[in-house]
C-alpha cells in the first residue's frame, strides 16, 4: 500500500504541473486576442494604482478660473452673456496672467433683445434721414454696449493671449481612415494645424482618430484667439477619462489639431507653432520634450487628485477683482464651468463628479512638468514573459511545496509584484500589466490547491488507515502534515524495539473460562496500548499475549531509547494499578516480562500486496530483543536491557550538562545481570536490569560480575 501511495505522491506532482502548462497556455490565448474584460480589468488596475498613491500635488503654473455655484448666485444664470466673459478677461490680463483659455463653446452669434431693437431703430432712422447727428450717435453708442459679441472680440484682441475651444466631431465606431466625404476643415482654423506630422519607423498599427466636421468659434472669435484647441474627449468603454487625444486629424491625412491642453502647454511655454510637431505612434514633441502617445496619438493623464485639486478661484470674485495682485501672474489659466449642471461631467480613478475644464488642467500640469504616464514598447513582451514566469514557475514550486508553503510563496509573490507595479508607477510613472501575470498566478496556485486538497485528503485517510493502529494519534498527524516522514518500505532505520509477555499465561488460561481470560487480557492490552501510545511507540503487533512495539519509525526519533525505557516503567506503574484493581475485584493479577533491545532493523510494510500487509521490522537485534524478554522470569528482573540500549541512555542517567539540573530518566537502578550469547551469534551481549529508585535516591549502574555468556534461544 505504501508504494502504490507513494507512486501517487509522484503522479499528483506531475498533474500538479500539467495543470499549470494548461493555465499558461489558456493565459497565452488570451493575452493574444486581448478581451475587452481583461482589458477593462487592466485599466481598473490602473485606476486602484491611482486610489492607492491618492492626491499628489500639484504644480503653481496653473489655475482655474470657474463658473461655481457662488458666481451663478452673484451673476445670474447661466449661460451667461459674451459681456460677462469679456469682463473675465481684462482682471486676468491685467493681473498679468502668461495664457488665458475659455473652456466654453463660441459657435453662435448672441444677438440680445436691446441689441435688436436698437438695430431696428437705427434702420428707421437711418431711413428717414431726419434723425439728429446727436441722436444716431447716441445710437450707434448704445449698439456698441448693446453688442456682447464685440466687447468679447475687443477683449480678446486686446489680451493677445486667449485660446479658444475647438469642438470637433467624431463618429462613432473610431473612423481611423480617410473619408473622402467628410468636409475640409474651414480656413479660418487652419492657423491651429500641427505644421510638422510624420509617421514612426516602428512599423506600429496608427490608428489617429479623425474627425467628420467641427463646431469652431465664430469667425471673428478665432481670428482675434491667439489659437484654437480641439476639446474631442471620449472615456474608456467603462466609462472613466483616462486620455488625452493630443491630436485628431480633421481634413486630409496631414491636417492634425491640438488638443486645448496641449495648445495651452505650448503657448505658455513660449513654443513656436513650427517646434511642435506629431510623430504618429511615437508622440508630441515640444522643443525638448517628447509627450509619449499611443497608436491613437492618446496621451495617459496622469490625474492629481479628485476635483478642485487644483488651485482654483470663483468667476464671481475675478470679475469683481477680489484677488491679490499677482494671484494669475505668470500663469496659465483655464476658464470653465463647476456648478451643478453646469458643465461637461467626466469620471476619472478619483472621482465620478470631475469637471472637464480641471481635466483640461491637468493635461497642461501634466506637460509643463513633464508628468507621464506611460506603458512601454516592452510592454506587451514583459507581460508574455510574466505569464510564463508565473505560470510555469509557480507550477513548478507549488508542485513540490506543502500547502502552507506554497501558499506562503504565493502571497509573497503576488503581493510583491503589486508593490512592485506600484513603485514603478508612482517613482517612474511606468504602468506595467497586472492581470495577466496575477490572474495566471492566481488560478495556478487556485487549481494546484484545489488539486492537492482533494488528493491529500485521500492521502491523509490512507495514512490514518495505514497507521492508526501502529502509532499515537499525534504521529499520525505528523506524518498527516509531512508525508515525505511515511517513505520507509524497506528501509533500514536504528530502533529501539520492546517486547513484553505475560508472565504464565498459559496457567492462567487454563484455570479461568475463555470469557474471563478475554476480558482481563483485553482490559490489560489496552492500558499498556495507551502507555505506548503515550509515549509515542508504534505498535507492531499482539501476539497472543505478548506486545511488540519499536520507536524510530515511522518518524525519525533520535530520542528513541529514552521514550522505550520510559515507555518499559510507565508500563510496569500501570500494570501495578491494574494489579491492585484486579486484587480488590478478587481476580488474580497478571504480570509481565519486558525486554528492550537497541539496534539496526529493517521496517517498512511487509506482507501480500492487496491482500494483507502489516508495518513490522526484522533483523537480528529483533531476535535479541525478544530473546532478553524470555530471560526476564530466569533472572526474576520484570524489566531487562541490553548493552546497546543502555549505551543510548548513559547521557541521560546524571544531571550534568542538562539545564535544569535534572536527570532525564530521573531515579532508576540499571543492575548487570550477566553476559548472554544468542545461539546462532559469535558475539555475547550484557544485559541489565532496569527498576525504579525512591525519588532520594540518585540514578545509577551497578555492573555485573564476570560471569561465563549464557546462551539463549534460537532466532525469533
Amino acid at each position: 500500500m505504501l508504494t502504490v501511495w507513494l507512486g501517487k505522491t509522484k503522479r499528483i506532482e506531475r498533474l500538479g504541473l500539467d495543470l499549470a502548462v494548461l493555465v499558461t497556455i489558456v493565459m497565452l490565448t488570451l493575452f493574444m486576442l486581448n478581451p475587452y474584460l481583461l482589458v477593462r480589468l487592466e485599466n481598473t488596475s490602473l485606476d486602484a494604482r491611482f486610489v492607492l498613491r491618492g492626491t499628489r500635488p500639484a504644480g503653481h503654473e496653473v489655475k482655474l478660473v470657474l463658473v461655481d455655484e457662488p458666481s451663478i448666485r452673484e451673476l445670474g444664470r447661466w449661460p451667461w452673456s459674451r459681456d460677462k466673459h469679456a469682463r473675465l478677461i481684462e482682471p486676468l490680463s491685467e493681473d498679468g496672467a502668461k495664457v488665458i483659455a475659455f473652456d466654453f463653446i463660441f459657435s453662435e452669434a448672441e444677438v440680445t433683445e436691446n441689441l435688436k431693437g436698437l438695430r431696428e431703430i437705427s434702420q428707421a432712422a437711418g431711413l428717414e434721414k431726419k434723425t439728429p447727428s446727436e441722436l444716431l450717435a447716441i445710437l450707434r453708442s448704445k449698439m456698441e454696449a448693446a453688442d456682447t459679441d464685440a466687447q468679447f472680440v475687443r477683449s480678446l484682441g486686446r489680451a493677445g493671449n486667449v485660446v479658444l475651444a475647438l469642438p470637433l466631431i467624431v463618429p462613432e465606431g473610431d473612423v481611423v481612415t480617410t473619408n473622402p466625404r467628410f468636409p475640409g476643415a474651414p480656413e479660418f482654423i487652419q492657423k491651429a494645424q500641427f505644421m510638422l506630422v510624420r509617421e514612426s519607423r516602428s512599423g506600429e498599427a496608427l490608428e489617429p482618430y479623425q474627425a467628420k466636421d467641427s463646431i469652431p468659434p465664430l469667425k471673428h472669435f478665432a481670428d482675434a484667439a491667439v489659437s484654437l484647441g480641439h476639446v474631442f474627449s471620449i472615456p474608456d468603454l467603462d466609462g472613466i477619462t483616462r486620455h488625452e487625444y493630443l491630436a485628431i486629424r480633421y481634413g486630409n491625412e496631414q491636417e492634425y489639431y491640438p488638443s486645448f491642453g496641449l495648445e495651452v502647454a505650448r503657448l505658455y511655454l513660449g513654443m513656436p507653432r513650427e517646434r511642435m510637431s506629431l510623430i504618429l505612434g511615437v508622440g508630441v514633441r515640444l522643443g525638448d520634450i517628447v509627450i509619449p502617445t499611443d497608436g491613437k496619438a492618446r496621451m495617459l493623464i496622469d490625474h492629481i487628485g479628485p476635483e478642485e485639486s487644483l488651485p482654483h478661484v470663483s468667476a464671481s470674485d475675478v470679475i469683481h477683482r477680489r484677488f491679490s495682485p499677482g494671484t494669475f501672474t505668470g500663469k496659465a489659466v483655464l476658464i470653465g464651468a463647476s456648478a451643478l449642471g453646469t458643465y461637461d461631467q467626466k469620471a476619472i480613478p478619483f472621482s465620478a463628479n470631475f469637471p472637464g475644464v480641471e481635466k483640461n488642467a491637468t493635461v497642461v500640469e501634466n506637460i509643463l512638468h513633464r508628468r507621464f504616464l506611460q506603458r512601454s514598447v516592452w510592454a506587451a513582451p514583459a507581460d508574455f514573459g510574466l505569464i510564463l514566469l508565473f505560470g510555469l514557475g509557480f507550477g513548478t514550486a507549488l508542485t513540490r511545496m506543502r500547502a502552507l508553503q506554497g501558499t506562503a510563496l504565493a502571497v509573497s509573490a503576488i503581493v510583491g509584484y503589486i508593490v512592485l507595479a506600484q513603485y514603478l508607477f508612482v517613482a517612474h510613472g511606468l504602468w506595467i500589466g497586472a492581470v495577466y501575470p496575477l490572474l495566471t498566478g492566481g488560478l495556478v496556485f487556485t487549481s494546484i490547491t484545489v488539486l492537492k486538497f482533494m488528493t491529500e485528503e485521500k492521502q491523509a485517510k490512507e495514512i490514518r488507515t495505514m497507521f492508526s493502529s501502529y502509532v499515537s494519534p499525534r504521529i499520525v498527524s505528523e506524518l498527516i502534515k509531512d508525508p515525505e516522514k511515511a517513505r520507509l518500505g524497506g528501509h533500514r532505520r536504528e530502533l529501539t524495539m520492546l517486547f513484553s509477555d505475560v508472565v504464565g499465561f498459559t496457567t492462567f488460561s487454563e484455570q479461568h473460562t475463555a470469557e474471563e481470560v478475554v476480558t482481563q487480557l483485553n482490559e490489560y492490552l489496552g492500558a499498556i496500548t495507551d502507555v505506548v501510545f503515550q509515549w509515542n511507540g508504534t505498535l507492531d503487533k499482539f501476539v497472543g499475549d505478548a506486545v511488540v512495539v519499536f520507536w524510530g519509525a515511522p518518524l525519525d526519533q533520535p530520542d528513541h531509547a529514552e521514550l522505550a525505557v520510559k515507555c518499559a516503567l510507565h508500563m510496569r506503574k500501570r500494570l501495578e494499578e491494574l494489579q491492585a484493581k484486579w486484587r480488590a475485584e478478587g481476580k488474580v493479577p497478571l504480570d509481565n516480562g519486558i525486554g528492550i533491545n537497541t539496534g539496526e532493523a529493517l521496517v517498512g510494510n511487509m506482507g501480500a500486496e492487496g491482500k494483507k500487509m502489516d508495518y513490522t521490522m526484522i533483523g537480528d537485534h529483533v531476535n535479541l530483543a525478544a530473546r532478553v524478554e524470555g530471560l526476564t522470569r530466569k533472572f526474576k528482573a520484570p524489566i531487562m536491557i541490553t548493552e546497546y540500549t543502555l549505551e543510548c541512555i548513559k547521557p541521560l542517567l546524571t544531571a550534568q550538562g542538562h539545564p535544569d539540573n535534572r536527570a532525564p530518566l530521573g531515579h532508576v537502578l540499571i543492575q548487570g545481570l550477566g553476559t548472554v550469547k544468542v545461539k546462532g551469534k559469535d558475539k555475547p551481549v550484557v544485559v541489565y536490569s532496569l527498576r525504579t529508585l525512591d525519588h532520594n535516591e540518585p540514578s545509577r549502574i551497578v555492573e555485573s560480575e564476570s560471569l561465563a555468556p549464557q546462551e539463549i534461544g534460537s532466532d525469533h
